[in-house]
């Protein structure tokens, strides 16, 4: 005797394993604004020694860190919503300025020899990007990913990423989801430590200087007294949403210490992130690049729309067989 549950389940499909519009939703989440309050978390990647010592060495941190990452952010926009030109031309003007970042760091990094284009660190930097966009969806956005989902937006984020790898498998990004996950816990576990660079940029995040890139002067100055009130509580909203986003290996290596109280603070953040994510216009929601790429796709949805499902005779126009003519 069939039960019940067999038989909802020949009169109803079952519901499909990747859900289409929460792929869709994932696909905006990488160029929405939000993701940046947990900006934080991208510091994982100066837990490993060279990358500490290269950037440190650089000096692009003490010059001005929000211009770093606003230049990050504009990379990182053309991978994922740049067309595949641009996408690869990113990626080769990236891999040839690269060569230069080579040498040994100085003060607490000088026994430290670094290579941007060394594979082991390379590799490290672009999944840890990965990661950033993957797991601060539901966080920002309030839908939970199924498994099937996950990988598929794993899958996502892999393809634009694509024109970054280096030759050689040792530049090649994890082929899956599961793959991803154990070479982030076995780097997290065994290969990243504190370092005095780590810990003094991510308690510097309450203290972030406004960007010169993208701000005329005139703006910037006029911003800059309302910016200097507001960043404590800016940079300490980044600190704890990218410590509640990290690897607990990780996070224990940035020197800010959790406390019961930044659930509830946490808690309160992300109801904010998922409002603004309802309520908020794509234009104002997500990067100038990804609103205007989303908005050409739209468009370009619509004007297929118009086309002919055939350019065949319609069949109300077919001519009958002589036969049927015939008197």
């Amino acid at each position: 005797m069939a039960t019940h549950a067999t038989e909802r389940t020949a009169e109803e499909p079952a519901e499909p394993r990747v859900r289409p519009a929460v792929l869709r939703e994932f696909r905006k989440h990488s160029g929405s604004i939000l993701a940046g309050v947990f900006a934080g978390a991208a510091f994982d990647q100066v837990a490993l020694a060279p990358v500490a010592a290269a950037v440190d060495r650089t000096g692009r941190f003490e010059q001005n860190f929000a211009d770093r990452g606003v230049r990050s952010g504009a990379s990182t926009m053309i991978a994922l919503w740049g067309d595949s030109d641009d996408r690869r031309a990113e990626a080769e003007w990236l891999k040839l300025r690269h060569r230069d970042v080579r040498g040994s760091g100085s003060a607490a990094f000088g026994e430290v020899r670094y290579s941007a284009l060394n594979p082991f660190a390379w590799k490290w930097i672009a999944v840890s990007g990965i990661f950033v966009v993957l797991d601060t969806f539901t966080h920002c956005t309030g839908t939970e990913l199924r498994p099937d989902e996950e990988e598929a937006a794993y899958q996502q984020l892999r393809a634009a990423f694509a024109d970054l790898e280096l030759p050689g498998a040792a530049g090649k990004l994890p082929v899956d989801l599961a793959e991803a996950r154990a070479y982030y816990d076995r780097m997290a576990t065994q290969e990243l430590a504190e370092n005095p660079f780590l810990v003094e940029k991510f308690a510097g995040l309450t203290a972030l200087p406004l960007p010169t890139l993208g701000l005329p002067p005139l703006l910037r100055r006029a911003l800059t007294p309302m910016w200097l009130v507001v960043r404590p509580a800016a940079g300490h909203m980044i600190q704890v949403c990218s410590s509640k986003v990290m690897h607990p290996a990780v996070q224990r290596l940035t020197g800010f210490e959790l406390a019961p109280r930044h659930d509830a603070e946490f808690a309160l953040y992300v109801r904010l992130l998922q409002l603004a994510w309802r309520v908020l216009p794509d234009r104002l929601l997500m990067q100038p690049l990804a609103y205007n790429r989303l908005r050409y796709e739209k468009l370009v949805a619509v004007c297929r729309s118009y086309g002919l499902e055939s350019f065949a005779v319609p069949t109300e126009r077919r001519r009958a067989p002589a036969t049927e003519r015939r008197p």
